[in-house]
């Protein structure tokens, strides 16, 4: 039973190291799960109450739409962009954590998935994680 639990413990060992490595290449992608539902729920309200005065949903995540434009790009160039300049009125004003939050929601409504933790706001973190559209149905 030991032998056992030292074999799992390595494995687990390396496959945490083989998700490290990845995400310092820049593997990991925003299919990864990387916001929590209940970080894009918060987005979700900030965006209703702020965003909204300005944007619509549909200019983030519709055909042709700004996240189709920065596809390949690391969310820490959007996330950047966004506590840097917005809102326009009043850039730079809210809390990092809201910033995340609206990044998850406009996230989650371009159909890409939640996952356990919510999305970070240190630049590290948000460098290894590349933009990019969500899987077509079927795939």
């Amino acid at each position: 039973m030991r032998c056992g639990s030292i074999a799992w413990s390595s494995g687990m060992c390396g496959m945490a190291a083989a998700w490290t490595l990845a995400a310092q290449d820049g593997e990991r992608t925003v299919r990864d799960g990387v916001f929590s539902a209940r970080q894009a729920a918060r987005g979700d309200a900030v965006f209703q109450s702020i965003c909204m005065n300005c944007h619509d949903i549909t200019e983030f995540t519709g055909s042709g739409a700004y996240l189709e434009e920065v596809d390949g790009e690391s969310l820490w160039e959007t996330f950047e962009y966004v506590w840097s300049e917005m809102p326009e009125d009043d850039p730079s004003s809210l809390d990092p954590q809201d910033y995340a939050a609206v990044l998850s929601y406009i996230l989650s409504v371009y159909g890409l998935p939640a996952g356990e933790a919510d999305l970070p706001v240190d630049r590290a973190s948000l460098e290894a994680i590349t933009i990019t559209g969500p899987r077509p149905p079927g795939s």
